[in-house]
């Protein structure tokens, strides 16, 4: 990332430190790590059952891919744009992945069952999770920042319409907005910032872990975790999926609109 003498430079710093917070896993296949703003890759062995003959055209289901990638984005809710700009990253280096995956498997790009699963530090009004659950962000969205005008984004978008930034990926959020209050729950901030995201196309949401019970937390008298009954800040979600054969996919429809309110990430305190 060009580091010049601007309201930028700061922003840069902190992308720049924040290089370890990123993974993406490809279960069984091979681990590739994608660290900001630079990228390392550890391969291990393949699976024999993976690696051999690609999924056949029926609706046997076994020796398909799964790419399940898993992220950690940067904590600190002055730096949404440092937020923003990792999940491009993020966007820009799984998608690479998903085409060498298909590839592999004699597949479309779009037909490789594909989960994104991360602690993104985001809410769900932020410039992230707009960036990744409608394919694209406006190229003026104020989350941005100085990054606006930062030439370095195009390697990053798959379009270059002059107008968004956007990533290949098709994903949609397991869990519907409002139906889950919270996933990170302190005395000073109370919010939905961890995610699943998932290939619709491919993979078929079968249920999803409901909220907390709050009337238990409200007669525990509980303000904050991690509590001895929940010992970490982070409350955990929840997916069930199935695979779709290929032959059994359909085409989803490509999502237009991109917006470029405000978002409220600055409330977002989680680690």
């Amino acid at each position: 990332m060009e580091n010049r003498r601007s309201d930028a430079s700061r922003q840069h710093s902190s992308l720049c430190r924040s290089q370890d917070q990123g993974c993406c896993v490809q279960q069984s296949i091979r681990h590739e790590s994608v660290a900001f703003p630079t990228k390392s890759m550890r391969v291990h062995n393949p699976s024999s059952s993976l690696s051999g003959t690609p999924m056949p055209s029926s609706d046997n289901v076994v020796g398909s891919p799964l790419i399940v990638c898993t992220a950690h984005i940067h904590w600190d809710p002055e730096f949404c744009d440092v937020k923003l700009v990792q999940s491009m990253m993020l966007a820009h280096e799984l998608w690479k992945l998903v085409e060498d995956v298909s590839e592999t498997h004699r597949i479309k790009p779009h037909q490789c069952p594909t989960l994104v699963c991360g602690d993104l530090n985001s809410l769900p009004d932020s410039g992230v999770f707009e960036f990744l659950s409608k394919s694209g962000i406006s190229r003026s969205h104020p989350d941005l920042k100085a990054f606006k005008e930062d030439a370095v984004l195009e390697k990053f978008s798959h379009t270059h319409d002059g107008a968004n930034y956007t990533h290949a990926l098709r994903l949609d959020s397991a869990v519907e907005s409002g139906v889950v209050a919270f996933t990170n729950y302190t005395l000073d901030f109370k919010g939905m910032i961890d995610y699943i995201f998932s290939t619709p196309q491919s993979l078929a949401r079968l249920g999803v872990l409901g909220p907390f019970d709050m009337e238990w937390v409200r007669n525990h008298k509980i303000l904050g975790f991690p509590h001895p009954h929940v010992p970490s800040d982070h409350i955990p979600i929840m997916a069930q999926y199935a695979l779709i054969p290929t032959n059994h996919q359909r085409p989803q429809p490509q999502i237009q609109h991109f917006g470029n309110q405000h978002s409220g990430a600055f409330g977002a305190v989680g680690r």
